[in-house]
């Protein structure tokens, strides 16, 4: 089976939610925002596009513990996939979300102490139970 694996680097921009599976095990999402940037030859700076990719990012079991925060700078290993959902007005609706999470790194935090670097590495495998979008 095709997976698509990626790495991003984006902004957390709303408060991470956590949660529960019907089932019982804990789960935490939060949408992630990657601004693109294109490298200018010339001078070898980089200028950002415009263009932004809107990602929600779940966090299973373990993962769950990670300390995420709303304005956080991260850096996600995941296999991704788009999904549909029904919006509140009706009508259909895609987005881009992660299938299972690898790591998750803070890379930055705006406020307050940062203390040390938060990453994690242990993914698990669980699929989403819900389409929803962030």
């Amino acid at each position: 089976m095709s997976q698509i694996k990626a790495t991003f680097t984006g902004s957390v921009v709303a408060e991470p939610e956590h949660g529960k599976t019907p089932n019982g095990t804990s789960k935490l999402q939060f949408p992630v925002y990657v601004n693109h940037a294109k490298k200018n030859k010339e001078n070898n700076t980089y200028s950002k596009t415009g263009d932004v990719s809107k990602i929600r990012v779940t966090l299973w079991g373990d993962l769950t513990a990670a300390d995420i925060r709303q304005g956080d700078l991260v850096e996600v290993t995941a296999t991704i996939v788009e999904k549909e959902f029904k919006k509140r007005d009706g009508s259909d609706g895609r987005s881009i979300q992660t299938d299972w999470v690898e790591s998750v790194t803070v890379k930055h935090r705006n406020q307050g102490p940062t203390g040390p670097q938060a990453s994690l590495s242990v993914g698990l495998d669980v699929p989403a139970d819900d389409d929803a979008p962030f």
